[in-house]
């Protein structure tokens, strides 16, 4: 699989010579045969965020890596429990005293494409993800499950569809995918428990962002109505089952169900409602994320240290008020990493992002982020493509940007859906990586396509969740007057200084 590249967060990596400290610290260990000693590079170790909040890569646990054999490197790491470590673009399952050996190749690396192949040898782990995706094998389940609930047309059907009994047999076979993909797992009973938890939870986690975009997706209200029963089914179910708040799906899974609530567009008082039938520690996990997104009042976030008692949330919520730009960063404006990004249009003519707002005289710029690839976003193409009620619009020109891997595929899918070309533009190479770690920090974007944006022609961020291009309105503009009344796009603050 081609992925464009995106380099994750790096931490020194040198041989360490071993002296007074005890070796046996290092409890457990990961020897990586390479094909050449160049792939080293390709594999920066790091640690899965716990509380999955970003950044997702944060600094790996104590370790000793031996570069000194020609086409090997071993790794000893100190873990006292279950821990999900990043080699490269895949995260891993790994517990303390196991010993994984493994054959790694990067096939290609340039600054468009990335492409490398893994090969467990032996080892009792594996994969949340690879290449910084799920694996292909997942990907078409769920799309299978998706395609099914689109064609329900009734409210029941829904309901039935998302059961707890349902959702627990579709479960199971994300378990029989992992064991599938990964012969190297043990069958015995703590291990077969383990993957079996974090199976149901990753595939909750990634259901409920096929749920979302299905909810966003629908108009009929009975059905709408429906798909929020399911999801609050889901929480009460998961809400009485035996967490691990040491397992980061647990926290992953919780925070896909609060983003499905907050893209429902509630306050946080509604938010925090929706909880109420869960135990007082994902009840905080709720509000620390409304806490972090800005979605709380200023009475609501007096005394919230005092509130999160768990403790890995109060040092988050501390760290969140130290930080001396909390606040500036976000500060609702494109940055001048995102205004230099190169793009190009349709006769291949390079361009960089700001010119966008410069060259748009309508006073709103609503952005499709989409791809060749994803099958989620050529729907809602042509959806758009039967009405195209935005190409002559005075006050919202709709920007469609094409995240590629090559120049090869986007034209076909602009001249397949009839799509305005001055209004098409191509992301790739470097640029991909900068406009995807720039919004995710500036405007909360998880990565997922397609994603709308709606920003004002001074590049100011009006709602970082617009309706997708089918179905906005011009008269939806008027509900985002002034940002004070947008609680979806924080404090507002003056622009950045212009480009140099």
């Amino acid at each position: 699989m081609l992925r464009t590249q995106r380099k994750p967060s790096c931490y020194a990596q040198t041989t360490e010579v071993l002296t007074d400290r005890k070796e046996e610290v290092y409890n457990t260990t990961i020897v990586i045969n390479l094909k050449k000693n160049a792939d080293r590079e390709s594999l920066s170790l790091a640690q899965h965020n716990p509380l999955f909040f970003s950044p997702r890569y944060i600094a790996p646990p104590s370790n000793s890596i031996d570069t000194l054999t020609n086409l090997k490197t071993v790794i000893r790491v100190a873990i006292e429990k279950p821990t999900y470590l990043s080699l490269g673009f895949s995260f891993l399952y790994i517990e303390p005293g196991d010993s994984l050996n493994m054959d790694f190749e990067v096939l290609l690396q340039t600054k468009e494409r990335y492409k490398d192949t893994l090969h467990i040898n032996h080892g009792n782990v594996f994969f949340k993800q690879r290449n910084v995706g799920i694996l292909p094998s997942f990907n078409k389940y769920l799309s299978n499950i998706y395609d099914s609930l689109k064609k329900i047309k009734s409210a029941d059907g829904m309901v039935e569809s998302l059961s707890i009994e349902r959702l627990g047999a579709m479960a199971d076979k994300w378990t029989e995918l992992i064991y599938k993909e990964h012969p190297n797992l043990k069958h015995d009973s703590p291990i077969f428990k383990t993957v079996k938890k974090f199976g149901a939870e990753q595939f909750e986690r990634q259901l409920m962002y096929r749920i979302m975009h299905l909810y966003t997706y629908t108009k009929e209200e009975s059905l709408r109505n429906a798909i929020e029963k399911s999801v609050l089914n889901i929480l009460q179910y998961s809400c009485v089952q035996e967490d691990d708040f040491d397992n980061i799906m647990t926290w992953g899974k919780y925070e896909a169900i609060y983003r499905f609530f907050k893209e429902m567009d509630l306050d946080s008082q509604s938010i925090i409602k929706k909880f109420n039938g869960c135990n007082d520690t994902v009840k905080q996990y709720a509000l620390l994320n409304l806490y972090k997104d800005g979605m709380l009042s200023e009475q609501e976030k007096s005394g919230i240290i005092d509130k999160l008692t768990y403790p890995a949330f109060k040092n988050y919520a501390i760290q969140l008020n130290q930080n001396p730009n909390r606040g500036t960063d976000k500060s609702g404006y494109i940055n001048n990493e995102i205004r230099g990004a190169r793009l190009f249009d349709v006769n291949d003519k390079e361009l960089v992002f700001e010119d966008l707002f410069e060259r748009t005289e309508q006073p709103y710029l609503l952005f499709d982020f989409s791809g060749s690839w994803c099958k989620p976003c050529l729907e809602e193409m042509s959806v758009y493509a039967k009405t195209r009620h935005l190409d002559n619009s005075k006050k919202v020109r709709p920007i469609w940007l094409f995240f590629e891997n090559d120049k090869t595929k986007w034209l076909n899918i602009v001249e397949r859906y009839n799509l305005k070309k001055e209004n098409c533009f191509l992301v790739v190479g470097e640029s991909g990586p900068i406009l995807k770690k720039q919004f995710a920090l500036l405007f909360d974007w998880e990565g997922e396509f397609p994603h709308y944006f709606l920003f004002a022609n001074e590049g100011e961020i009006i709602d970082k969740r617009a309706r997708p291009l089918s179905m906005f309105e011009e008269n939806n503009i008027s509900d985002f007057s002034t940002r004070k009344n947008n609680k979806n796009s924080g404090i507002p603050l003056p622009p950045p200084p212009p480009k140099q």
